[in-house]
């Protein structure tokens, strides 16, 4: 006897279901790209009233808004892998291999500081055991 149609079974059906409702609430759960660019202006603008910044309460609040505009067209990017390329890339101006090693080793490492406090420190502690 033949089936008229293909109806599926119980355990196929709440699968789908589930699955289904899963993939909905995570799409709700992330935060829309206007929503990120407001609540990264909020913070550049709280930053800018505590005068956290080098610029003048103007300027920063301009570059804010200038920001989450730009951030809402879709024409803020954020630098990521390329940035990193860029700065091992510098170290190529050293000719030895482990000088080129050790700037590696720095540009990788932890970071501390702010280019509004002065500058970025970078620092690699290298151990070397000397032979008796």
């Amino acid at each position: 006897m033949k089936r008229p149609g293909f109806l599926p079974s119980a355990p196929l059906s709440l699968a789908l279901a589930s699955a289904l409702f899963t993939a909905s609430t995570l799409a709700m759960a992330q935060p829309s790209p206007a929503a990120d660019a407001h609540a990264r202006y909020e913070q550049e603008r709280q930053k800018c009233m505590t005068n956290n910044t080098q610029d003048s309460l103007a300027t920063c609040l301009r570059e804010a808004g200038a920001a989450q505009d730009a951030a809402r067209k879709g024409q803020l990017s954020s630098p990521g892998p390329r940035a990193a390329g860029n700065a091992t890339q510098r170290c190529s101006a050293f000719q030895n291999a482990d000088e080129q090693a050790e700037c590696v080793r720095r540009v990788q490492g932890p970071a501390s500081g702010s280019v509004s406090a002065g500058g970025v420190l970078r620092e690699s502690v290298t151990t070397t055991v000397v032979p008796q």
